[in-house]
């Protein structure tokens, strides 16, 4: 199924004309719990790409972009399609999401494509980096790279 959704997502994106660009891994910096807190918490975050397989594709511009906000140990989401929130652990290198609430409305197209792969990562444990001031969150197949919004 999972490589199903990746042939649709690849399909949809050609058909609405997203670009690849290749992702960068290179940190800009770190400092322990504290300060990655901040500079979390210091944003809003939008998805820019999705990373699968080592290439980044972009979101197309005819559908909402997916956010994360973190605040106070919780996470707001609007995942593509629907919104919730739910407990987030924020560590060194890692973000243990708890149970997200969401709402449950019936999605379409590429944002109900675009969805399911944030939530992908946004269960359990994800990695996370800094980037040239994007956030990079590493789920087990799939990477989303965010903007401060």
């Amino acid at each position: 199924m999972f490589k199903r959704l990746l042939v649709l997502f690849a399909i949809a994106s050609l058909a609405f004309g997203v670009t690849a660009c290749g992702s960068d891994s290179d940190s800009d910096g770190g400092g322990g719990d504290s300060a990655n807190v901040t500079k979390l918490e210091a944003n809003t975050w939008k998805l820019m790409n999705i990373a699968t397989g080592g290439s980044a594709t972009s979101l197309p511009n005819t559908i909402d972009a997916p956010t994360l906000e973190f605040k106070d140990g919780k996470v707001n989401v609007f995942a593509g399609c629907n919104s919730g929130s739910g407990e987030a652990e924020i560590g060194e290198k890692t973000i243990t999401f708890g149970p997200i609430a969401m709402t449950k409305k019936a999605c379409q197209g590429i944002a109900s494509q675009v969805e399911q792969y944030v939530n992908l990562v946004i269960v359990g444990e994800a990695g996370y980096s800094f980037s040239q001031g994007n956030l990079t969150l590493e789920g087990k197949d799939v990477s989303l790279i965010l903007t401060p919004a």
